[in-house]
């Protein structure tokens, strides 16, 4: 730097007139002056710290003002209007919808929509299902293990469809308040204002976004969950069928010969007898 330079300069001229100011006074006899090298060089020890302490506060002060020069540009608008350059249109969310011809689709659209009232809505728009009660003892012994299952997978039904249906109902009636919290966020993240773009207000922005994120991500994992117990309640169905063949035809191989030996026998009375596997 010029600056120091020349600071160096002053300093070594400076001392040279003190060292032969010192000098001539001695030669002339002069006062009792007398040049004392340790002194001098102290003095110059102490010269050169204090230029090193000046060094180090011009390089603290270039990198001060450098943060600070940061700081104004990142406080800085974007010399555009945020509103109309970034703004998109939000989807709404639609409610269920069905005609209600002999008054059985009423109680389950606003069930579906609000997750109020979803037992009584459900049961009115879906054929209700009776029990064997003593009608049981009547089944044949070996296919109540299979009415027992098949009951099982109605009821299983049931009561995945009233939790969907209630799911679906908390998420419709809670769609107006998350939405108006995206637009609140949205207005905010595109306001001029300067109170809303300070360091502060914008993590306080980035914090709501990433909480508004957390709670959908939540809603999608529940409905992801319902969609796999529908799923799970199929499967089961599917399964139960398939073992119920593979069963009827293990009982047709086992009593396939003894069901061709009792045909010469009486086929009235054997076929009176016979029950379907």
């Amino acid at each position: 730097m010029q600056f120091t330079d020349n600071r160096r300069r002053i300093i070594s001229n400076l001392l040279l007139v003190i060292t032969a100011t010192s000098a001539a006074f001695a030669v002339l006899g002069v006062g009792d002056v007398v040049y004392d090298p340790a002194a001098v060089a102290s003095l110059v020890k102490q010269f050169h710290q204090m230029e090193q302490e000046y060094a180090q506060l011009v390089a603290t002060y270039q990198t001060v003002r450098s943060q600070y020069s940061q700081m104004i540009f990142m406080a800085k608008m974007v010399p555009t209007e945020l509103r109309a350059r970034y703004r998109t249109s939000a989807t709404s969310w639609r409610n269920s919808a069905a005609t209600d011809t002999y008054g059985t689709t009423a109680s389950w659209t606003a069930a579906i929509n609000s997750g109020l009232g979803v037992e009584d809505g459900y049961q009115q728009a879906t054929q209700r299902l009776d029990t064997y009660g003593a009608a049981l003892s009547n089944v044949p012994t070996e296919q109540v293990d299979r009415v027992k299952a098949n009951y099982a997978t109605i009821e299983l039904t049931d009561g995945a469809n009233l939790s969907t249906i209630d799911l679906l109902g908390r998420l419709r009636a809670n769609a107006p308040q998350a939405a108006s919290a995206i637009q609140n966020l949205e207005r905010d993240t595109l306001s001029a204002d300067p109170s809303l773009n300070s360091e502060i207000a914008v993590l306080n922005k980035i914090n709501a976004a990433n909480l508004l994120a957390v709670r959908n991500g939540q809603d999608t994992n529940q409905l992801l969950v319902a969609l796999a117990e529908q799923q799970l309640i199929d499967a089961k169905r599917k399964r139960d069928a398939e073992a119920s063949a593979i069963n009827e035809h293990i009982r047709f191989v086992a009593e396939e010969q003894e069901l061709l030996r009792t045909q010469t026998g009486d086929p009235s009375a054997r076929m009176l007898g016979y029950r379907m596997p």
